[in-house]
């Protein structure tokens, strides 16, 4: 892999952390986007990334051109969906593992803390049956 298609990567991936989202529309974004860069690469037989930052603009840049042309309502909806979701599965896990915790302690309480393994206390005659 050439030093240009590293620093190209590095370029596409700069961009969609900036975008924040991933709808449809976001996707058709940087699949256009991919697109028009392979273009203008073969087109000015581009071997470095400074052409194409110059020609696109830095990764902040394209971003901010995606969230230009998009309802920011629409993405606000988006993130808050994303944090409450996450913000409930988290709740779910804590539920979980507290529950989990308090089996474990009580079934350790019930035993004293002492597991017996292998010998019966009737086979060995410590305690004798009725």
């Amino acid at each position: 892999m050439t030093d240009y298609e590293k620093a190209l990567r590095r370029y596409k991936k700069q961009i969609r952390r900036l975008l924040l989202v991933r709808t449809p529309a976001a996707k058709r974004f940087l699949e256009d986007l991919d697109g028009s860069i392979a273009d203008f690469a073969e087109a000015e037989n581009v071997t470095d990334i400074k052409p194409v930052e110059a020609h696109f603009g830095t990764p902040g840049e394209v971003a901010h051109s995606f969230f230009a042309g998009t309802d920011i309502s629409a993405v606000r909806r988006r993130l808050a969906l994303r944090r409450a979701l996450v913000c409930i599965l988290l709740a779910a896990l804590l539920v979980w593992g507290a529950a989990v915790g308090a089996l474990y302690f009580e079934a350790r309480r019930d035993l004293h803390g002492t597991f017996t393994e292998g010998t019966s206390l009737v086979a060995a005659g410590e305690v004798s049956l009725p």
